[in-house]
């Protein structure tokens, strides 16, 4: 009776490569609520509108600068404040503005501060979706990976031979700053608000299994 010897599958390795990036940011995102409040519902309805209104000017005055203007909530509902009198309808629009040119970013945030019944928040800073840091992120962790696995090969006294298998272990999001707090209205005309973008930290990882050559028998003598 003959036994056969089982075949051992040829060496891998696994590791995971990574890299960290730092990229000055290409957009920033200004939320504006409008929040009115009156003793009847139209008025409400009314008020809110004309201040929406106004707020899509100082967009349209921004130009090019600006380049979205996005409705992200609306919503109209009776506040309570005492149980013992009636509530006061409140209505809301909310409206988030990207902005492009960065350098416009505190005049268009002081120009829609100086509105009534205006509520600003951010900017929230950020790169865009396509931005070429989040492509080279990804190529450096493919590098990253490619060097990890020839040092483990190179420290059996083997090489790489095969890529089998490569995982997208995905982009660690761009680190934004936190939005700024909601502002107060601007009186002064002559007001200048100068904001410095923080830089982002773009994360990318991959995954990589590679069929490396036979160890050299010394490694495990040794």
């Amino acid at each position: 009776m003959s036994t056969s010897i089982p075949q051992l599958s040829a060496p891998q390795v696994q590791v995971r490569g990574e890299a960290l990036l730092q990229a000055e940011p290409e957009l920033a995102d200004v939320d504006v609520t409008v929040r009115v409040r009156a003793r009847d519902r139209e008025t409400a309805l009314e008020r809110c509108r004309a201040a929406h209104d106004q707020v899509a000017a100082v967009a349209t005055a921004g130009g090019d600068a600006v380049e979205t203007v996005e409705t992200t909530a609306v919503s109209v509902y009776l506040e309570v404040r005492d149980r013992r009198a009636p509530g006061e309808p409140v209505a809301c629009v909310q409206t988030r503005l990207t902005v492009g040119r960065l350098d416009a970013v505190g005049e268009l945030v002081v120009a829609l501060g100086r509105l009534d019944d205006v509520e600003v928040s951010g900017p929230t800073w950020r790169l865009r979706p396509d931005s070429p840091v989040l492509e080279q992120a990804r190529l450096d962790a493919v590098g990253d990976a490619v060097r990890r696995a020839r040092q483990y090969a190179a420290a059996f006294g083997a090489e790489l031979t095969a890529l089998l298998e490569v995982r997208d272990a995905g982009l660690g999001g761009p680190r934004v700053a936190a939005p700024m707090a909601a502002m107060a209205r601007f009186e002064s005309s002559e007001l200048h608000l100068d904001l410095t973008p923080p830089r982002q930290e773009v994360h990318g990882a991959v995954e990589v299994r590679f069929a490396m050559s036979e160890p050299d028998q010394e490694v495990f003598r040794a």
